[in-house]
């Protein structure tokens, strides 16, 4: 609370008031009727000056608004429509409701959420997650989450079937070079639907098969070798299954995708190895133009170095600084491991050399990681389902944060069983599932979101017995961990009941069998007896302490979201790592280039060099105890990759034969091919260019060897060019049509929707460079978008259905705010009373003494 005067200059009257007692006290007057009339005056003066109070305070107020984001764009036309309306009209009776929608070809359905959603605003989202514009729907929900903006999500009904199909590959090719291609066919529903699929290159039937699908996704591998240069194209369509069916499904236009490929000599690459016979050495030969050479003086018109097995006193200071000018001015180098590079010799390694500096990794050993079975035990009992007071239960919590886990890094490298516990413990998914893959992550997401609750009461013990079970199944060897993530609510529910004591007995059981375990212990509001004792203290906590493992307990508040390390301590990793014989490999990072579908490799390494990442490098593959195999970084405008496992023929003792043949090589190619990205042509002008989109801008990357910006024409059309960089430009060009179309120096004709220029067109013969044009991604990713759940359960927000949207979301909608209010007092009217019966009492008093006398 302040105090302050509205007129403060009026105080300065209190001076000649002042002035005047200092006169009467020197004058004999009565002093009673001096320092009466004064106080008056001084009062009077006061009131004047308009005293007040302030106080600043931040009332709570209770309120209930939705807005409702309904989703129209052209992917909605297989759901049921209509449900935005009816959740309106049943629920504005009740609750302020308001209805803002999103339509078009194109779905901003981030951009949507950060639009409408604020603190005292419930959102909800009608859509089915599919967007393909603006900010992803991800960020705009973690933006959300982060600023405690509720969002809800209802995914429709599908009611129509749907296919779209998709050419993923290569724009740019190796004359015959071995490319790999992989058509995609979506699927709205589960339903099983028939159909074949036809692929042409250039015009020839490459693929004629009929398929019966059942789930959202199918895919068809194929390659090709391409033996003539210049513009080529492939071509997906799908076709009824059945002669007498006219219409395949409800869109037609994503029935068909064609790709625009561009054939290219061998990319020029210097080959320093002492085994030339080597598997890397034969791959080398059929993809690259090889030039074998041990001195690095002469790079110009190399696209990439190899360099295979060599020691590091076969990399004087000289030859480095002029590899590491070539490498920054946009060269490639990829580094092959083998017992005399890297870690080998011991007494002449990479370490601390100027060599090294070049390189994503260092030569020495790296912490271990991985080789972990982790169960997440969820518990489910009926004590979850309490508001946890912002806007949900305590049970959305729990599951929020298992999503939360499975979706981080600390559980890469791991294998996770998902079990549930209320009276007894539950397994859900079956056995371990690998989090190195995408699919997996995303399926034991949805399989969280799906948890209800069960059993009639709490009961950790039954959950750690079923958890030790799962893990007593597995390979003994790997790191075994339990994470807990309750309400805490374990402990004894009133006399006789020793259900936390036989909790504490069988999880002190399990440590001692070296079993890690952690509690995620999500505080509710109000706590009751089985979740702290009469002195304030949480069961959950006790048991930690009890089992020696205080530091693995976490406490967070509902709405927080957990942020553990469930690493292994470095005398524990020693030992785990010598139990481990296998040199299996798993995928790090499965969205780099390099990676990208590869889902695993199905070989195991029989070694590998002993290397530790630098943080600004990329973990691509990794043995399943986490040591690096492959990893990548960008030094200046060059790439370098460090291959940490030999040549494939390593002297006679390969630690890695089966990398460089087979699926498994696709890996070692994509590595090379990664290092030889800006590969140097003839040509005067390059270009980038992607899959165009119809009536979309896309972009196209030039580089102009000769200075000024090339003149270019998309379809006879000239092109807009803007630089962007040092004889690089940039153009953005937009298609009205499905299929191919040229961009030439010259006017090269219109697009060919039907046709592509035939394959024996040389380069020289053809001055124009193929792109194409498909559908949008609005048709081509149909059906409810599986990753918008998971995003929704990641952030804090509900997922409803029609059945049990009317229940819930009244009360889940009411959101509590604080404003700050400003409450002021005026003292002046006060004042003036209290002065008034001053004068009047002193008046009354001084009249009655005068008669009297």
């Amino acid at each position: 609370m302040t105090f302050d005067f509205l007129y403060k200059k009026e105080l300065l009257l209190l001076i000649p008031l002042a002035i005047f007692l200092l006169l009467g006290l020197r004058k004999k007057t009565s002093k009673k009727h001096l320092f009466s009339h004064l106080l008056v005056a001084f009062l009077l003066v006061l009131a004047l000056a308009a005293p007040y109070s302030a106080e600043i305070t931040n009332p709570k107020t209770n309120q209930s608004r939705i807005t409702i984001i309904s989703d129209e764009s052209e992917s909605m036309e297989l759901l049921q429509k209509g449900i935005p309306e009816n959740i309106s009209e049943n629920l504005n009776s009740t609750v302020p409701v308001t209805v803002t929608t999103v339509s078009g070809a194109h779905t901003a359905l981030g951009d949507a959420i950060l639009q409408e959603a604020s603190p005292d605003n419930y959102v909800l989202v009608v859509s089915d997650g599919q967007s393909n514009s603006g900010t992803s729907v991800e960020d705009a929900l973690s933006y959300c989450y982060k600023n405690n903006f509720p969002v809800a999500g209802l995914v429709p009904p599908i009611l129509k079937e749907e296919l779209s199909v998709e050419v993923e590959g290569e724009n740019e090719l190796v004359i015959d070079n071995e490319a790999v291609f992989k058509i995609n066919i979506r699927k709205s529903t589960e339903n099983k639907m028939s159909y074949q699929v036809r692929v042409t290159v250039d015009n020839e039937q490459v693929i004629e098969k009929e398929i019966t699908q059942t789930g959202r996704e199918e895919s068809v591998n194929f390659s090709y070798r391409f033996k003539t240069l210049g513009p080529h194209a492939v071509k997906a369509t799908l076709l009824p299954a059945t002669i007498g069916v006219k219409k395949l499904d409800y869109f037609e236009n994503n029935n068909q995708y064609m790709k625009s490929i561009y054939v290219t000599p061998k990319p020029r690459v210097l080959f320093v190895t002492n085994e030339p016979d080597s598997p890397l050495a034969n791959i080398l030969n059929k993809v690259y133009d090889v030039r074998f050479s041990r001195l690095y003086d002469s790079l110009e018109g190399i696209d990439a170095v190899i360099l295979d097995n060599q020691a590091a006193s076969t990399n004087p200071d000289s030859e480095v600084e002029a590899l590491r000018k070539y490498i920054i001015n946009g060269g490639g180098l990829v580094v092959v491991g083998g017992d005399s590079s890297f870690d080998y010799p011991a007494q002449n390694t990479y370490q601390n050399t100027k060599f090294e500096e070049l390189l994503p990794v260092t030569s020495k050993p790296s912490s271990w990681r991985g080789g972990r079975n982790i169960v997440l035990m969820l518990d489910v009992s009926p004590s979850t389902l309490q508001s946890n007071n912002i806007g949900g239960s305590i049970l959305d919590d729990i599951l929020s944060n298992a999503v939360v886990l499975l979706e981080s890094s600390l559980l890469k490298d791991a294998r996770v069983d998902v079990i549930t516990f209320g009276s007894k413990g539950q397994d859900t998914t079956n056995g371990f599932v690998d989090m190195s893959k995408d699919s997996n992550r995303l399926w034991l997401g949805s399989k969280i979101s799906k948890i209800s609750p069960s059993g009639d009461s709490t009961s950790l013990e039954q959950g750690l017995l079923t958890a030790s079970g799962l893990l007593e199944a597995q390979n003994g060897s790997a790191k075994a961990e339990i994470v807990i993530i309750s309400d805490g609510g374990i402990g004894n529910m009133g006399e006789g009941d020793n259900r936390f004591e036989r909790a504490v007995n069988c999880a002190d059981d399990l440590c001692k069998s070296g079993i890690g375990l952690h509690f995620v212990h999500v505080h509710a509001p109000k706590t009751d007896i089985s979740e702290s004792t009469s002195s304030g203290k949480y069961y959950a906590e006790i048991l930690m302490g009890n089992v020696n493992l205080p530091e693995n307990y976490i406490r967070i508040k509902p709405g927080q979201r957990v942020n553990g390390s469930f690493s292994e301590k470095p005398d524990e990793s020693k030992d785990t790592e010598e139990n481990y014989s296998s040199g299996s490999l798993i995928i790090c990072d499965p969205k780099h280039f390099i990676t990208r579908d590869i889902s695993e490799i199905n070989h195991d390494l029989l070694g590998y060099n002993e290397v530790t990442p630098r943080p600004e490098a990329n973990r691509l593959v990794i043995t399943r105890l986490g040591k690096p195999v492959i990893t990548v970084w960008r030094l200046g405008l060059g790439r370098v990759a460090a291959i940490t496992t030999d040549n494939g023929y390593g002297h006679g003792i390969p630690w890695a034969p089966s990398l460089y043949s087979g699926n498994d090589s696709l890996i070692i190619t994509r590595t090379l091919n990664w290092a030889v990205a800006e590969a140097e042509t003839s040509e005067n002008i390059q270009l980038k260019v992607p899959d165009l989109k119809v009536n979309q801008p896309g972009r196209i990357l030039i580089t102009a060897k000769k200075g000024g910006a090339p003149e270019l024409y998309f379809d006879n059309k000239p092109m807009e060019i803007t630089p962007v960089g040092n004889n690089m430009y940039e153009s953005y060009v937009t298609p009205d049509v499905f299929g191919l179309h040229k961009i030439s120096e010259k006017p090269a004709g219109t697009n060919q929707t039907g046709k592509t220029v035939p394959s024996t067109f040389g380069i020289d013969d053809a001055p124009w460079r193929p792109a194409t044009a498909n559908c949008p991604d609005e048709y081509t990713y149909i059906g409810e978008n599986p990753l918008f759940r998971t995003a929704l359960l990641e952030n804090g927000g509900k997922i409803y259905t029609q059945s049990d949207l009317y229940s819930r979301i009244t009360t889940d909608s009411i959101t509590s705010t604080e404003k700050k209010a400003t409450t002021k007092a005026t003292y002046a009217k006060y004042i003036l009373v209290l002065a008034f019966f001053i004068y009047l009492i002193y008046t009354v008093y001084h009249t009655y003494n005068t008669r009297m006398k």
